[in-house]
């Protein structure tokens, strides 16, 4: 009888339903964004996104994609507008879930700071335990 699947299985949404995701495992990163377009984009002092390969995801639904700068996209719910993903279109293998859109964020936990330039540190509750970069890496 063959072993059974221990992957731990992630999933989340949007805000209206219409777009689900899920992906398993561990993801390979996680970060506090502090750059303006992320604030503009999530309406918030600061982005946390959560990192999974692409080859563990399945979609019900599908985002559409804005295309922010020269080849980074920001995913949303096309029916809703829920912020849901980043990505950068020279890995893709790799796909940034927003923090907030999935089912149990708890599991989680942010590995770096990026863009502390521009952070608002009276907004941001600066972790010192994690690595802080002053732009994205």
């Amino acid at each position: 009888m063959p072993a059974a699947d221990k992957t731990t299985l992630h999933s989340g949404g949007c805000l209206c339903g219409a777009v689900r995701f899920s992906v398993s495992g561990d993801p390979t990163g996680g970060n506090h964004c502090h750059c303006g377009m992320c604030r503009k984009d999530s309406g918030s002092g600061v982005s946390t996104f959560v990192t999974f390969p692409t080859a563990t995801l399945k979609w019900e639904g599908k985002p559409a994609e804005f295309e922010s700068s020269p080849n980074r996209f920001r995913g949303f719910c096309p029916k809703c507008g829920s912020s849901l993903t980043w990505r950068h279109g020279d890995y893709p293998e790799f796909l940034d879930f927003r923090l907030g859109s999935f089912d149990d964020p708890t599991p989680f936990k942010a590995k770096k700071h990026l863009w502390m330039s521009t952070a608002l540190p009276s907004f941001a509750g600066i972790d010192p335990d994690i690595e802080h970069i002053d732009q994205s890496s």
